[in-house]
């Protein structure tokens, strides 16, 4: 072959690798959510389990910022879908923080963060108004089977599995007799913020619900299918190690998620994903996109009133004085570590926890 030939053959080997994505000649498209073949991803998922494995287990650097879309995409949340069939109602209420939002210019912060005097008088007017929170799980029975609950029944829910879960909204849970799920980073916990595992541990025996929440909390619906499966089974095999039972619940990172991470958190054993879609309307057909609503931001006690579907409340209820919660439960299990003591700032009003647009 002459020179030239191959010099030709050479150039057209050239210009088709530069027509192929992935190779760093060409940007490839964009993700969408794939339609997925059962089986496709078995090799590359095999490959994420081996990664799993390796992984040092000591804490991480602290958790890099979350793309602005995705958080605006959590704090905007879209109104779910109509209900087919037949409704259940009740209110799944999320929370991120319970703190006193350190740096004041943190709008974001200060739209996940509940004040913990806030969130006390949330949970007293549920206590003074008749209100039964319910469990995740029993409100899951319910929606499937379209049974009764309670009357005024709410669920409270916890994203990220923060620290201050665990020092600032239990005790103000545990005098009232409340439950909830705190739906845990498994690949987070121990790191600045976050609870230790010993404390997820003391929070399961304490009797509330540690659902699974991703190991890395990526927005699945952006993720290689095999990526996507690998951080739910994962994080889902962590906490039951951990904890000795099954875990049963789930909850999207971001909100994010498509038909395929629904198929998988089916698969997988979960008996329910929540989203940050909000309505309080419910059908068995909607398991696996649970709407909720969200708190934060320090909002009035009046909007939360109407969140949960009560009455207004009381001028001693606004002004911080409504009926004294009861004692508090004794636990089945001691809490080993000791809480840090609480933020000194407390913030000079309280704003509505209305969507945000843009920060600063």
């Amino acid at each position: 072959m002459s020179r030239a030939a191959r010099g030709g053959i050479l150039l057209l080997l050239l210009l088709m690798a530069g027509a192929l994505p992935g190779t760093g000649l060409l940007a490839a498209a964009p993700l969408t959510a794939p339609t997925i073949v059962a089986g496709s991803a078995a090799d590359e998922f095999d490959e994420l389990n081996d990664l799993a494995a390796t992984r040092r287990a000591r804490p991480g650097p602290a958790p890099t910022a979350a793309p602005q879309q995705l958080i605006l995409a959590e704090l905007n949340p879209r109104r779910a879908p109509v209900p087919l069939g037949p409704v259940t109602y009740v209110p799944i209420l999320y929370y991120h923080y319970i703190r006193i939002n350190p740096s004041p210019l943190d709008r974001v912060g200060f739209s996940l963060s509940t004040p913990p005097a806030v969130f006390r008088m949330q949970m007293q007017y549920l206590a003074d108004h008749g209100f039964h929170v319910v469990s995740l799980h029993q409100a899951v029975v319910a929606i499937k089977n379209h049974s009764g609950l309670p009357s005024r029944p709410v669920v409270l829910t916890f994203d990220d599995g923060y620290a201050d879960f665990y020092t600032t909204a239990i005790p103000i849970l545990q005098s009232h007799g409340f439950t909830a799920t705190s739906f845990v980073i498994s690949g987070r916990m121990g790191w600045a913020g976050f609870m230790t595992p010993n404390q997820v541990v003391a929070a399961d025996g304490l009797g509330f619900t540690i659902g699974a929440h991703t190991v890395d909390h990526v927005a699945l619906a952006a993720q290689t299918p095999a990526r996507a499966a690998w951080e739910m089974k994962q994080s889902k095999l962590t906490l039951e190690g951990l904890l000795g039972h099954p875990v049963l619940d789930f909850a999207y990172p971001y909100g994010s998620f498509n038909a395929y991470d629904m198929a998988q958190a089916r698969s997988l054993g979960f008996e329910a994903a929540a989203s940050t879609m909000y309505g309080s309307a419910h059908s068995a057909g909607q398991l696996f996109d649970l709407s909720r609503m969200r708190i934060g931001g320090g909002l009035p006690l009046s909007y939360f009133a109407r969140v949960v579907g009560g009455p207004p409340p009381t001028t001693g209820e606004l002004n911080g004085s409504g009926s004294p919660g009861a004692s508090p439960p004794t636990p089945t299990v001691k809490p080993s570590p000791t809480p840090p003591p609480s933020p000194s700032p407390s913030p000079t009003s309280l704003v509505p926890n209305r969507p945000i647009s843009a920060f600063t």
